[in-house]
């Protein structure tokens, strides 16, 4: 049953990307994550985001999060705080944005697959802009079967994005990949994601490709 759980789940992912063929732009965003334990019940971590736009031919931003993570309420609930620094090229300038945010996860399994249902609460604070909150709740879902000696993991997710200064929901993220482990410590997932940006009252459609490292100490 588990094998064939799988089975479908890569069918949901391939549907996706099937679906997308319309997008009109590409995207490459490389990301590497670095969680440090300080006991059983706290964790620090500290990530680098990269995106490239206009079909990976110009840098668009720069992201840098540092965030504290506690696992001491419970074992299927996490809670994390953590601060943003973008640095942003729209067009000719540069931009910057600090964001500080609250996670929620809670972990569960399901037919013995695992979901994890995670909530973000950000505060933005755009470059001389108005300040606002955003949601942003994602829920993922991971296969309960690995493949070949890297113990290849498919999973997929679905994010959405609701901001609180009148645009409301405005994002919408479809994703699709596969977790790598190269090391005990190291793991690496390769995605896709069908990203919908809502500009004005129009929808715009965008290809992703993502390569994120995640080293454990």
């Amino acid at each position: 049953m588990p094998r064939r759980g799988t089975l479908i789940l890569l069918w949901a992912v391939a549907c996706g990307a099937v679906s997308s063929a319309s997008a009109s732009g590409f995207e490459y965003w490389p990301k590497a994550i670095v969680t440090i334990p300080i006991n059983e019940q706290w964790q620090v971590g500290f990530e680098e985001w990269l995106s490239f736009t206009d079909n990976v031919t110009r840098f668009k931003d720069s992201q840098t999060d540092v965030w504290v993570n506690y696992l001491g309420l419970a074992d299927w609930l996490s809670v994390a705080a953590g601060y943003k620094r973008i640095f942003a090229k729209p067009d000719d300038d540069w931009e910057s944005e600090d964001r500080p945010y609250l996670n929620v996860a809670v972990k569960a399994k399901v037919g013995g697959f695992g979901v994890v249902d995670r909530s973000r609460f950000e505060y933005r604070m755009p470059q001389d802009e108005p300040v606002f909150w955003r949601y942003r709740h994602r829920l993922n879902l991971r296969s309960p079967v690995t493949f070949t000696s890297l113990q290849i993991q498919p999973y997929t997710a679905d994010e959405v994005f609701y901001s609180f200064d009148g645009q409301g929901f405005n994002e919408h993220r479809l994703y699709g990949g596969v977790f790598l482990r190269l090391h005990e410590k190291v793991r690496l997932d390769l995605f896709y994601v069908w990203k919908l940006n809502k500009d004005d009252h129009n929808w715009r459609t965008t290809n992703v490709l993502g390569s994120w490292v995640y080293l454990q100490f």
